[in-house]
């Protein structure tokens, strides 16, 4: 059965806060291979019940894949099965009163393999988009000035520093407050944004409608990642709207706040999708056209900025996006400089 490979690959085992056990489903039940440190904890037991059945440890019931229900000592537990290979199971074990904490854990997990998997991309990115860089730098040397290939150059050069902006980006999904902060005008930077999309094909047949308050304060943030937050929402409406439509830009400068609103005329989110939209990995692109960490990435960048994004649909019609951020106070901008 090879149980040591599978727990080998099986990273995080024995750590987990929640009970686990993994079984080998034979005549007699679910015989036990492995259990983590809190499933003795919770169940009291010594040592580990290898070579017994899962179900004369906790009580005859089914342990059958997907999510039940058992009783054990005056309590009710749900155990979650999942069918693995070769015959084996993976059950997780949770208090009835704590599966709805179940979720944030799994979140977090998700977070840090991400997070882990960030660092890779990105490594693997930074050598060849510094090598776009340097030839793009080169190549623009050799042409006139004023030359039409010249601006086709400037375009490689924005678009691999856009890139290895992005690249950094995800890099920090799990800090994003490391990127150095100054006081900006998120006005321009919606303007920016704008300047360097426009040109796509995608944004060709798309009208913006912006209304900028000219009386908006200056914002203490990180320039590229409000820049990537941006970005993102003006590509994802104009992907939901297939290139056609309008999206719509408005910012509002509150006593204590700063409020922006991007919305567009698309078909707008599915009411059973709105509770997931800023999950990782989440997303209702087909195939592969969609990663899912576009949405995520910003709600990361907002929260790590002292605001919120909230996602809606317009009574116009078409998605919308809220974004609030709370202008830093005299002191939360002292313990931020030291």
């Amino acid at each position: 059965m090879k149980e040591g490979d599978f727990l080998f690959k099986l990273e995080g085992f024995s750590s987990y806060p929640y009970p686990l056990a993994l079984t080998f489903l034979s005549e007699e039940g679910h015989t036990i291979l492995k259990v983590n440190q809190a499933f003795l904890t919770t169940f009291g037991l010594k040592s580990e019940p290898v070579s017994q059945t899962l179900e004369r440890v906790l009580g005859y019931f089914s342990f059958s894949p997907g999510l039940s229900l058992f009783p054990y000592e005056g309590a009710f537990y749900y155990s979650i099965t999942l069918s693995l290979d070769e015959g084996r199971h993976l059950h997780i074990l949770i208090r009835d009163r704590e599966l709805f904490k179940f979720h944030q854990w799994y979140h977090t997990d998700r977070l840090m393999s991400l997070g882990k998997l960030a660092g890779e991309i990105s490594h693997e990115l930074k050598n060849p988009l510094s090598g776009i860089l340097l030839y793009a730098e080169m190549l623009k040397d050799e042409i006139p000035s004023g030359s039409k290939a010249r601006e086709f150059v400037d375009k490689i050069i924005e678009l691999a520093r856009r890139c290895r902006i992005i690249s950094k980006t995800l890099l920090d999904f799990g800090k994003p407050d490391a990127e150095k902060k100054e006081w900006i005008d998120l006005n321009q930077v919606i303007l920016k944004v704008y300047n360097f999309l426009v040109d796509y094909h995608i944004f060709r047949e798309i009208k913006f409608e912006m209304k900028l308050d000219p009386k908006l304060p200056p914002f203490y943030a990180s320039q590229t990642q409000m820049e990537q937050v941006m970005l993102n929402l003006f590509i994802n409406a104009a992907e939901a709207m297939k290139g056609k439509g309008k999206i719509y830009v408005e910012t509002q400068a509150k006593p204590d706040r700063i409020i922006i609103v991007v919305e567009d005329t698309g078909p707008g989110i599915p009411p059973e999708v709105l509770p997931f939209i800023f999950d990782p990995f989440f997303t209702t692109k087909e195939g592969k056209e969609g990663s899912g960490l576009g949405l995520a990435i910003c709600a990361n960048i907002i929260k790590h900025h002292g605001g919120t994004i909230t996602a809606y649909n317009s009574p116009k019609g078409g998605a919308g996006f809220q974004i609030k951020l709370t202008l830093p106070t005299r002191e939360a901008l002292r313990s931020d400089v030291f």
